[in-house]
């Protein structure tokens, strides 16, 4: 279905052991791939060579930064589309002036050919400058992106998937159903009751359903105050 993969790159590393589990083993999988840096210090081959470091086969081309982004702004190639872009024209770029998400992500685009690309990242920033520009993203959670800032999380930054691991991107993807207030998926069952979410849990094997679940009943909650803290409380845990 997809014929592009954009991965933000600081989704990927880990302080601890170099690079998330699975990493290489998706990315050989996977092509054509591009990896978005957003950090303005890094050039393209330094994050090539850095990747190569820690066993991913990427070579230049593959890597887009804040530089490509804003070179390719800059020839108007890629017209600002939002204020947090900087303005065409400017003889030299401060730190502030350099493109964000959606330009790099627009440069990988262009980069990889991809006609129906999918972004995916860790970064609630990333997942929603893809949702900004139509693309469909996947957000890989794990201890650096808490489960309680996604349910809270408003419409427009929502990512279209949640996974809890790379593995994620090659298995099936069940509908979240929705019977009587109750959201189930592959076993695991979410409701919201006098305000408070529930969790039911499924197979430890489907944990990725049991995030999906709760997505479902904290976002479709029309009241004003939801109260989320046992129900993320038990899903960290089946998931530590």
């Amino acid at each position: 279905m997809y014929d592009g993969f954009l991965f933000e790159l600081e989704g990927l590393l880990d302080a601890n052991v170099g690079v998330i589990p699975f990493t290489t083993e998706t990315v050989d999988h996977l092509n054509p791939i591009a990896f978005l840096s957003n950090d303005a210090s890094q050039s393209a081959a330094a994050v090539a060579s850095l990747l190569a470091g820690l066993g991913i086969n990427a070579h230049q081309a593959q890597v887009v930064t804040q530089s490509h982004a804003a070179a390719r702004l800059l020839t108007g190639l890629v017209p600002a589309q939002s204020e947090d872009e900087f303005v065409l024209g400017a003889a030299e770029l401060s730190p502030a002036a350099y493109p964000s998400y959606p330009a790099l992500l627009r440069e990988a685009i262009r980069r990889t050919s991809a006609r129906y690309p999918l972004a995916i990242g860790q970064s609630m920033d990333f997942v929603a400058a893809a949702r900004a520009i139509q693309v469909p993203s996947v957000l890989l959670l794990n201890e650096t992106m808490h489960l309680r800032s996604l349910l809270l999380t408003a419409p427009e930054q929502r990512p279209t998937f949640v996974a809890t691991d790379l593995r994620d991107l090659f298995r099936r993807q069940p509908i979240v159903d929705c019977e009587a207030r109750y959201w189930e998926c592959e076993g695991w069952v979410a409701t919201v009751n006098h305000g408070r979410l529930q969790l039911y849990p499924g197979p430890s094997s489907t944990l990725a359903a049991g995030a999906r679940v709760l997505c479902a009943a904290a976002w479709n909650f029309r009241g004003l105050d939801l109260d989320i803290d046992s129900a993320v409380d038990l899903f960290t845990s089946l998931a530590a």
